[in-house]
């Protein structure tokens, strides 16, 4: 079927429901950022297949909303359909919930899938929409429906992380867990965020591509712990390792009935996670206590164990890359590279490090005007050759059994021009700002943030996105609460947060430059009764030489570029051949 025909069969179900409009998320029942397959519903109905967005059809509208990531692949990847692309922050363009209130009348029916949305945004949504008559309901699954063929649901097998990555039994972190809801007088917590389960439990699976997670929900009450998962995702020696540390096993949908029938008096979730279908079951004489879940605020940071594996797996990928710089400067001429070929290859260099298990999400190759889209993905069916001329944009990560990656580097592939030089030197400038910035304890990465875009902003150029994000421990390569971002929010650095700082550049039809190293947060100096914070590099992949005009660097930014190369020829040679230790010897050479 094409994106128009399946509208019509869409229409044609909403017709019959007397349904004026019917919204698409992206989302499981999970509130995951990236998701199975299965739930691929909103992909699979515009043909967008970006990671985030949501689409609105009536009989006579079909909108796809896309953030600043997607404006250029959303377009391209729509064209040609039914399909209209509204930008998200863009002020030419109304929310969804203000589309909605200008063309839905009184008694109009909204539907949706309830167990795709979460009980905060069913929350929001009723607050807004309830003033003007219009009627939301939850218990559809029209594109579920209509898609023939549809992908099976994940069925990984379990696998445990050991203690000597986690540093804590999950034992002992479910009585940390305890410990909270005692301090909140909660008698129970629920939770439905797969990073945050598999963080708790010492558990790690393989439901969702790249992302090391079981579909799951987990109870915790003050004298017992509950795993709801599809039983036959548990071989014994994971099914040892559970009751061991004294949690009990259900199967998945159990969860539904547990929650009906619960027998507690105060119940502590977060409703930004735990989905509408699932929320209503919870009886209404339970108080609930709405806030951020606890394995989500306690994992963000890394306990001395975790963070002496985290900083040994760069080590490793940073090696993996420097290795693939390598190949790339030495083939670029040859005419035999593209997107596809050089994504291939950089895995195979990863697969080649201890303990590597895949990778932290699908690799962004992205050669010259690719680059300028954010999220681009190269396919068998649409992908560009490299040549000795712009740059290759490669986004790219790993998991192993003692860590998470996440790193960028644009690399020149041959003559560049002043602009390109220009752009990449005004990028690092941005970068390194904030890399050595020096915080007093308690700011939040939304002070922070403008630190990367003052560079930039000197030239009047910004790039829609964040500065930065958290990075899971084998969990999800974005993980929070803490970031980089111009959007406001109340969350504290504090030592042992692992982020991201990946500025960019991207022009469309011409190139996008994007420089990534992942930092841990740790103390520097106290003075008085002020703690000051710094951020401690662990990626260390050079920059490339060839793309710097150090006419545009101050002294102490050249001095920081020296001394990272340095280091990083320090860490990452020894484990290099003779013909790629001379290469990168000349690299990181003193500018």
């Amino acid at each position: 079927m094409t994106t128009n025909e399946k509208l019509v069969s869409l229409r044609r179900l909403m017709k019959e429901n007397n349904i004026i409009a019917y919204y698409v998320n992206t989302a499981d029942p999970h509130q995951s950022e990236y998701i199975a397959e299965h739930y691929q519903t909103r992909s699979w109905l515009t043909g967008f297949t970006g990671s985030a967005g949501y689409a609105l059809v009536t009989q006579e509208e079909a909108l796809l909303w896309v953030d600043g990531r997607y404006f250029i692949q959303a377009e391209k990847e729509i064209s040609g359909t039914e399909f209209k692309m509204m930008k998200i922050g863009n002020s030419d363009y109304p929310t969804i919930e203000q589309w909605l209130i200008r063309n839905l009348n009184s008694n109009d029916i909204l539907a949706m899938n309830g167990e795709l949305i979460s009980e905060s945004f069913y929350l929001k949504l009723e607050r807004l929409l309830k003033p003007y008559g219009i009627l939301i309901k939850t218990d559809y699954q029209l594109v579920e429906e209509i898609w023939k063929n549809r992908p099976e649901k994940p069925n990984a097998i379990l696998f445990t992380h050991e203690l000597q990555y986690t540093g804590k039994t999950a034992a002992e972190k479910v009585n940390l867990i305890r410990e909270k809801m005692i301090q909140d007088k909660a008698e129970a917590a629920l939770y439905a965020g797969l990073n945050d389960i598999c963080w708790l439990f010492n558990i790690r699976g393989g439901d969702i591509a790249n992302n090391p997670v079981a579909i799951s929900y987990a109870l915790i009450t003050l004298d017992k712990a509950i795993l709801y998962i599809v039983q036959n995702k548990v071989v014994k020696q994971v099914y040892e390792h559970l009751l061991e540390n004294n949690i009990t096993i259900k199967e998945y949908d159990i969860v539904f009935s547990d929650v009906a029938n619960l027998n507690v008096s105060i119940l502590v979730l977060n409703k930004e996670k735990i989905n509408h279908n699932l929320f209503n079951k919870i009886p209404q004489s339970i108080k609930i206590i709405n806030k951020q879940d606890y394995p989500y605020l306690i994992k963000a940071c890394l306990n001395d164990v975790e963070l002496k594996n985290q900083r040994n797996s760069y080590i490793k990928d940073s090696v993996a890359l420097t290795k693939f710089i390598y190949y790339i400067k030495q083939n670029v001429d040859s005419g035999i590279l593209n997107e596809l070929n050089v994504a291939d290859t950089l895995h195979d260099l990863r697969k080649e490090q201890d303990l590597f298990l895949d990778e932290s999400f699908s690799t962004i190759a992205a050669y010259g005007a690719n680059g300028a889209m954010m999220h681009y993905s190269a396919t068998p069916e649409s992908y560009s050759k490299i040549k000795a001329e712009s740059f290759l944009l490669i986004d790219s990560g790993g998991h192993y059994l003692d860590g998470t990656t996440d790193i960028t580097r644009t690399i020149s592939c041959g003559e560049l021009t002043e602009e390109q030089r220009t752009d990449y030197t005004l990028v690092l400038k941005a970068h390194l700002n904030l890399a050595r910035a020096i915080f007093l304890s308690g700011a939040t990465g939304y002070y922070l943030d403008v630190l990367a875009r003052q560079p930039l902003w000197q030239y009047h150029m910004d790039y829609k996105s964040g500065t930065g994000h958290g990075v899971g421990y084998l969990l999800g390569v974005h993980e929070g609460p803490q970031r980089f971002n111009m959007q406001y929010a109340n969350v504290p650095l504090h030592e042992g947060m692992v982020i991201t700082n990946e500025p960019g550049v991207y022009k469309e039809n011409k190139y996008g430059i994007r420089l990534e190293n992942d930092y841990v947060v740790v103390k520097d100096k106290k003075v008085d009764a002020d703690q000051f914070m710094k951020l401690d590099c662990l990626s260390f992949v050079p920059f490339d030489r060839d793309a710097i005009d150090i006419s545009l660097l101050e002294k102490y930014e050249l001095d920081w570029l020296n001394n990272y190369q340095q280091a990083v020829y320090a860490k990452i040679s020894p484990f290099l051949n003779e013909q790629e230790k001379a290469w990168l010897k000349e690299e990181t050479a003193t500018l």
